[in-house]
């Protein structure tokens, strides 16, 4: 095109030199005649003229025109030369917006923290984007690469790792602190009905009120992606409050003792192994098994204590136990499944206690040495969450928790059964999740008790930490 210009300017400037010696004869002729009388030039001549000379500066305008658009796609030649020759260099602001489309800003590649996505780790961040050839295989064709689905946002991500364990973590630890709230009350009845219809003796009733105060921390170790191990200590704040009606027998007379105390609880320690990755088509699926070891406080053996003024109606444990006493196990498994912004899970657990002999199992005083065989377990329960962006999820669960009856064997006597030791607790779990940052989560959940063997309270939160 710039070849076409040229060659136009020319051939205006030859066509106007041309005109020009042609005029110069008739000029020369007028000089030789002066005797004749100067004749004008006719009017469509001097048009002519005027007309070439608006074409020669048009062409010139023309000229001065193409050479700045060349020396623009030079500069622009110059950019997209100098970016090539750096790999990985990328371009200003207002460079790249001279380039009009023709430059693309590289993007960052988002890498998802699920330990169960670890192959997006694997991927080279360096790699650069190519552009489709010719010779590339068409789609669908054997040769074209896996397609993945997108990485799950760091709240699923939360969810996954609380509900099925942070499998992936090479070293993790979970700070822990939850609170629970018990209140009960009943009417202890001494005495004989006369009649059918009066009560004769002490009628006494009980309230009682607990709270307890636990601290949990909790170190994990990962061994590899699919197995991990753990362990905990918690540390437990326990008060009960003792509250008796029908002193001195009088009716409205109440008496009240509260007791204190305090203790590390049952060390126990576990390990988790995934047994199925989730897929598309398959949830993901986790076996775990855990012992506990009995180093807290045993409920046996601890004596009660008449409150002085009571009558007789008010005796409170002379110290509260921070552990079972016996030694455990249990054994489960868990199931989730993600159906993005929903996560569906569920888990089953069997906890089963070892029979211990005790130097003294009642509340009397005096040794009476014996057997516990304190009842297993079998708890199970259901939930599902929901991502409400890509930092915070709300989860809502349901769990139940059935527990068979403890017996005792004194030393030299049969086995006998503790009337009232089997319990049904069960609660409805409100929860939270939030992603503090890559290492940090903030989980918060209150449970509600459904059952007069539940907590009527529970709230707690864990602060788990991967370095």
């Amino acid at each position: 095109m710039m070849k076409a210009d040229f060659r136009c300017t020319v051939a205006g400037l030859a066509l106007a030199a041309a005109l020009s010696i042609s005029a110069q004869p008739v000029f020369a002729q007028d000089a030789l005649a002066p005797e004749e009388e100067p004749q004008e030039a006719p009017d469509e001549e001097a048009d002519a003229r005027a007309d070439l000379e608006r074409q020669v500066e048009e062409l010139r305008e023309r000229e001065r025109e193409y050479r700045r658009r060349l020396e623009q796609l030079e500069a622009r030649l110059a950019l997209i030369e100098r970016g090539q020759a750096v790999p990985g260099a990328s371009l200003g602001a207002a460079e790249a917006a001279n380039l009009r489309g023709a430059y693309i800003a590289p993007r960052p590649v988002a890498i998802p923290d699920d330990p169960s996505l670890a192959f997006f780790r694997k991927q080279d961040l360096s790699q650069s984007f190519v552009l489709p050839s010719q010779d590339a295989p068409p789609p669908g064709g054997e040769e074209e690469e896996e397609r993945r689905s997108p990485a799950p946002s760091e709240a699923v991500a939360e969810i996954s790792g609380e509900q099925q364990g942070r499998f992936g973590d090479r070293l993790g630890f979970d700070l822990g602190l939850s609170y629970s709230h018990f209140d009960t009350a009943r009417i202890s009845l001494n005495g004989f009905l006369a009649l059918d219809a009066i009560f004769l003796g002490t009628i006494s009733i009980d309230q009682v009120k607990s709270d307890i105060f636990t601290f949990d921390p909790t170190i994990r170790y990962g061994i590899s992606d699919r197995l991990f191990v753990d362990a905990n200590l918690p540390v437990l704040y326990r008060t009960s409050n003792f509250r008796s009606g029908g002193a001195g027998g009088s009716a409205s007379a109440l008496i009240e003792r509260t007791v204190h105390d305090e203790g590390i609880g049952d060390l126990n320690f576990g390990a988790s192994y995934r047994l199925i990755e989730e897929t598309a088509s398959m949830p993901d699926v986790v076996v775990s098994a855990r012992v506990r070891v009995p180093t807290g406080r045993d409920p046996f053996g601890i004596e009660f204590v008449e409150v002085a003024g009571s009558e007789g109606n008010l005796q409170v444990p002379a110290a509260l136990a921070t552990g079972t006493g016996v030694y455990g196990a249990s054994i489960g498994w868990a199931m989730l499944k993600t159906l993005d912004p929903m996560v569906i899970f569920g888990n089953a657990t069997y906890f089963h206690n070892f029979s211990r002999d005790f130097a003294d199992i009642d509340e009397n005083e005096g040794n009476i040495p014996g057997r516990v065989d304190i009842g297993d377990a079998f708890q199970f329960g259901a939930g599902l969450a929901f991502a409400l962006n890509d930092k915070s999820s709300i989860s809502m669960s349901y769990s139940q928790r059935i527990i068979e009856r403890t017996r005792l064997r004194p030393e030299g006597q049969d086995s006998r059964i503790v009337v009232g030791s089997q319990a049904n607790v069960g609660l409805v779990n409100l929860g939270a999740t939030f992603s503090l940052s890559r290492r940090l989560a903030l989980i918060a959940n209150v449970g509600i008790g459904l059952t007069d063997d539940s907590p009527d309270m529970s709230v707690g939160i864990r602060l788990p930490f991967r370095f």
